[in-house]
């Protein structure tokens, strides 16, 4: 299994790009960089899906929805953690969605996972959808992020008699870890836990559990460098 830090990432990102250039790309891959961007996300944000798989509990034919999906490589592997998921997709680049799609044909086609263009804070999709909604590395770039978890908490599946309510979960790296990013200033809202859990009460959600994620240290142009990622799970307050 390649596991990828932050700074391998950036360092095997294609060359030349600057740091305003890298941070767009980051925050909605397009163009001719797109397919170069997806690989690398993949290599660097792997043991962040673990973390955030392990974090979802996915119970047998429960509906599961992934923020922000990159080119989809792990659609795969998390159809296989419970029984008869449902599997649904929402991102803001249409060119992840078509590279998502080509990928998991087998999926589309089977039913088990559909895929859709589209902005978190608009969702084309019902009320009380969704017994799991995840994302990773995705907040920092929702500029209001009351819109976004309005609509996390309106497609989420309600607290029901013998049924708890379904969660949302957030993988992030800790501002003290984006913040030694050369293209963290231009476009990223970076939180520390108590930031973020600050965004969730305001927005009608209780924080239930948070896991940090600990990346082997590296050294980048003399700098030693360790980050940190939280995987914060939430459910709407009642």
């Amino acid at each position: 299994m390649n596991h990828m830090n932050p700074l391998q990432f950036l360092r095997l990102l294609i060359k030349g790009p600057t740091p305003q250039q890298m941070a767009a790309q980051l925050r909605q891959p397009h163009g001719m960089m797109a397919r170069k961007v997806g690989e690398r996300m993949n290599a660097a944000n792997r043991s962040l899906y673990e973390g955030a798989w392990k974090a979802l509990d996915l119970r047998d034919g429960m509906s599961v929805l992934e923020i922000g999906f990159g080119n989809g490589v792990f659609f795969g592997e998390l159809a296989n953690k419970a029984k008869n998921l449902k599997l649904h997709g929402l991102d803001f680049s249409q060119d992840m969605v078509t590279q998502a799609s080509t990928r998991n044909d087998a999926l589309i086609a089977s039913g088990s996972l559909s895929l859709t263009h589209g902005a978190s804070d608009a969702m084309p999709f019902a009320d009380a959808s969704f017994d799991r909604i995840f994302c990773i590395n995705v907040v920092y770039f929702w500029d209001d992020p009351a819109a976004h978890l309005r609509e996390v908490r309106r497609v989420l599946k309600p607290a029901a008699a013998g049924r708890p309510g379904g969660t949302f979960t957030a993988v992030l790296r800790r501002r003290s870890s984006m913040e030694k990013l050369p293209f963290s200033p231009f476009g990223f809202t970076m939180y520390e836990q108590a930031d973020w859990e600050n965004v969730l009460h305001a927005n009608g959600f209780n924080p239930i559990s948070t896991t940090v994620l600990q990346d082997a240290e590296v050294e980048y142009e003399g700098k030693k460098y360790a980050p940190e990622s939280l995987v914060m799970v939430a459910m709407a307050a009642a």
